[in-house]
């Protein structure tokens, strides 16, 4: 197979399959999630958040209460998935 050839097809199945990994979180994820307010559904909007962990975040703010800040999900999370969430979480809505 030519080397362009081989090029085309990797690019379009890596498009092809990232198209199908974003369906897969759902059409109605919003480009910021508050971890306070969200529910497993949301959550699992957040990039590396799946059910497992979507469900620990519920039960920790539950039996806590609301996450002061971002950095707070550390509690749940490893520093390095909190760190990379970072941009996408919000705690409280806008005053």
């Amino acid at each position: 197979m030519p080397m362009l050839l081989r090029y085309a097809l990797v690019l379009f199945l890596t498009t092809l399959l990232g198209v199908n990994m974003a369906w897969g979180k759902g059409k109605n994820c919003p480009p910021q999630v508050n971890i306070n307010q969200a529910g497993t559904e949301q959550l699992r909007c957040l990039k590396g958040v799946g059910e497992k962990r979507a469900v620990a975040i519920v039960a920790f703010r539950e039996a806590h209460g609301p996450f002061p800040g971002p950095a707070a999900l550390g509690a749940v999370l490893s520093p390095k998935i909190v760190a990379r969430l970072r941009p996408q979480i919000i705690t409280q809505g806008p005053d």
